[in-house]
C-alpha cells in the first residue's frame, strides 16, 4: 500500500515542485485552470503583442535599437545562460538549463525598432517533454525583467 501511495504521490510532488521553482502567476488572467492546462501540455512560450497571458505580451523597451541590444546582451550575460550567440540577422540565441530536471531549453530573442522604442520578441522552447511546468514562461519573464533593469535610465 505504501508503494502505491508513493507511486501516485511522486508525480504530484514533482509537478508542484517544478511549478514552485518557476513561480508562474497562476492567479493572473486567464485564470489558474487555463494556466495549469497550458503549463502541463505545452513546452513553448513566446511573446506576442496580444498574448492571452499578460506577462507574455511583447514588451516595448524604452530605448533605441542599439541601446536595447546592449541591454539585451548585458541581461543575458547576467542571467548566466549557456551557448549564447548572435546570428547573422541579429537574433540572439541561448540555452537555458532548467533547475529541477536539468533540461535544456532553447531561447531565441529578436529586437525590432518601433514607435516609442524597441520591441522585444522572445521564444523559449523545451527540447524534450510535452509540458514545461512554466519553465519557458519563466525564462522569458526573467529575460524581460533583466533587460528592463539593464536599460540606462533617462
Amino acid at each position: 500500500m505504501k508503494w502505491l501511495l508513493l507511486t501516485l504521490a511522486l508525480p504530484l510532488v514533482l509537478i508542484v515542485g517544478g511549478l514552485a521553482l518557476n513561480r508562474p502567476p497562476l492567479l493572473a488572467a486567464p485564470g489558474p485552470l487555463e494556466r495549469l492546462r497550458t503549463y502541463l501540455t505545452t513546452n513553448v512560450a513566446e511573446t506576442q503583442p496580444d498574448h492571452r497571458f499578460p506577462e507574455l505580451r511583447s514588451p516595448v523597451i524604452r530605448a533605441d535599437l542599439d541601446t536595447a541590444r546592449t541591454a539585451l546582451q548585458a541581461a543575458v550575460s547576467g542571467l548566466g545562460w549557456d551557448e549564447v550567440r548572435e546570428t547573422e540577422d541579429g537574433e540572439l540565441q541561448a540555452v537555458v538549463v532548467s533547475k529541477l530536471f536539468r533540461f535544456r531549453d532553447d531561447v531565441r530573442v529578436r529586437l525590432e525598432a518601433g514607435e516609442g522604442g524597441t520591441w522585444l520578441h522572445a521564444r523559449s522552447a523545451s527540447r524534450v517533454g510535452k509540458g514545461d511546468l512554466a519553465a519557458n514562461n519563466r525564462h522569458i519573464q526573467d529575460l524581460i525583467a533583466a533587460v528592463e533593469r539593464s536599460v540606462p535610465r533617462r
